[in-house]
């Protein structure tokens, strides 16, 4: 027996007829922005829910059930968006990459002009903003170890803000004619994030909060590496 069509399957369809006359048009539209706002709200507030249970507890080990009570919203709700914790947990790392982490270093890089020092801005720009990690970072660091290995599609999409902030940083090094190493600008750009990724999660999980590596020694280290002409004496 054939799948009986939703209201919202007659309304795509409807808004997609050319022989609608345009008043209907435009109230199935409205319509549809009603219900994509509802549910952009629903959502995110599953995903709020999802940060303030890893800001309270320091870690991730809380159940769907915890993030829908928190949210005030039905069990059943929360499967009409996420298929699992993981999935809102990705959505949490994604959420905070985008909309918080990405744009403060892009800030931060945007007050150099030298393409060089724009690299120092961004590596000096995440030691600032892991200088006290918080109960979050060190629940998604933890959380993005295992997804990459079990998730590492879901993981290269929540950081491509990041990404290609520093993929524009090393082109910048490359298109001003610094860049001397026998890398192509985005293979060297692709070790740069990981490097730094790596050393500032180390820094997040250490016991002791001083791991002895400074931003200008991770600075002089990728530079170095990728073939960056300068004298880096000189820009201290």
């Amino acid at each position: 027996m054939p799948r009986s069509r939703s209201t919202e399957d007659e309304l795509l369809v409807d808004a997609d007829d050319e022989s609608l006359p345009e008043w209907k048009r435009q109230s199935v539209e409205r319509s549809l922005q009603v219900a994509r706002v509802r549910a952009q709200d629903r959502s995110d507030r599953f995903v709020a829910s999802a940060m303030s249970l890893m800001e309270e507890r320091g870690d991730i080990d809380f159940t769907v059930q915890d993030v829908v009570d928190k949210a005030k919203m039905s069990i059943r709700t929360f499967y009409n968006f996420f298929a699992s914790k993981d999935d809102v947990l990705v959505a949490v790392h994604e959420t905070i990459l985008a909309n918080e982490v990405a744009p403060r270093l892009r800030k931060m890089c945007d007050k150099e002009s030298d393409p060089v020092l724009k690299i120092r801005a961004y590596i000096d720009g995440i030691f600032k903003l892991t200088a006290e990690p918080g109960p979050v970072s060190r629940a998604l660091t933890t959380f993005r170890n295992r997804l990459a290995e079990t998730r590492p599609d879901d993981l290269d999409r929540a950081f491509m803000p990041q990404i290609q902030l520093v993929d524009e940083l090393v082109a910048g090094v490359s298109d001003s004619g610094r860049l001397k190493g026998p890398l192509p600008a985005d293979k060297a750009a692709y070790l740069i994030h990981h490097t730094v990724l790596a050393a500032v999660h180390a820094r997040i999980l250490a016991t002791r909060h001083d791991i002895g590596v400074t931003s200008r020694d991770l600075w002089v280290f990728c530079c170095t590496g990728i073939g960056v002409e300068g004298d880096f004496e000189s820009n201290d």
